[in-house]
């Protein structure tokens, strides 16, 4: 008795380590293009927004990968005709000086990635992603360098159907890299090109999905404890 007792408590321990922390995943959205892809537009000034849409021979930044530790793909989804773009919430301060330039947004503004995933089998442009960002996305850099810092606001992340059902936690950001023109570090329009886009996520499944491993385990200790009674009598 004591020695069935103990098996069934070890199995209800690993079972709540199977559903504790370990069950969190991420989702990242990257692409990368030393030449750079899409085009980068900011006229200085409180209130005007920081955009990134078509240009270099893209419709905005390039995607190409889906990485991930939920499942799909076996670790990384290749996207086909993957392209970000991004409209900020309006400037609230920033500066110019010695070659160094910073701005901060306020609330606003959104960000989503286009694409195709044959794989799961999304064969045609489908928006994969979208999210409107917080208050303090950022824009810096100095000469003809700068990257693009915003936090995503997690209640408003959409993903598309065939990526799955999850709830985000924790740290989820969306970075630019760009190659900027020198104007743009002394006070003038900021313009260029994007070099990486990375847009991370950090996930834990949908309640349901919980609700159907917990299911799980119930039955699996169950039948455990009819085996052993079988084998006891």
């Amino acid at each position: 008795m004591a020695v069935r007792k103990m098996i069934l408590i070890a199995a209800f321990v690993a079972c709540l380590a199977l559903a504790g922390p370990a069950w969190a995943g991420t989702l990242t959205f990257n692409g990368f293009d030393a030449t750079g892809q899409g085009d980068l537009s900011f006229t200085p000034g409180v209130g005007n927004t920081f955009t990134i849409g078509p240009g270099a021979g893209g419709n905005g930044a390039l995607v190409t990968n889906l990485i991930n530790t939920v499942g799909l793909c076996g670790g990384t989804c290749s996207i086909i005709n993957g392209y970000l773009t991004l409209t900020s919430g309006p400037e609230t301060s920033g500066f110019a000086s010695g070659g160094i330039f910073s701005y901060t947004f306020g609330a606003g503004g959104s960000v989503q990635v286009v694409g195709e995933i044959p794989i799961l089998g999304i064969n045609t442009p489908t928006t994969l992603f979208t999210a409107s960002l917080l208050p303090g996305t950022t824009f810096s850099g100095a000469g003809a360098n700068g990257s693009c810092l915003g936090q995503l606001n997690l209640s408003s992340i959409v993903l598309a159907p065939a990526l799955g059902v999850y709830h985000y936690i924790g740290a989820s950001n969306d970075e630019l890299s760009f190659n900027v023109d020198p104007a743009c570090s002394t006070g003038g329009k900021c313009t260029g090109t994007l070099i990486q886009s990375t847009t991370s996520l950090t996930t834990i499944p949908e309640p349901a999905t919980l609700s159907v491993l917990g299911a799980g385990l119930f039955a699996f200790g169950a039948g455990l404890r009819r085996t052993m009674a079988r084998q006891a009598s």
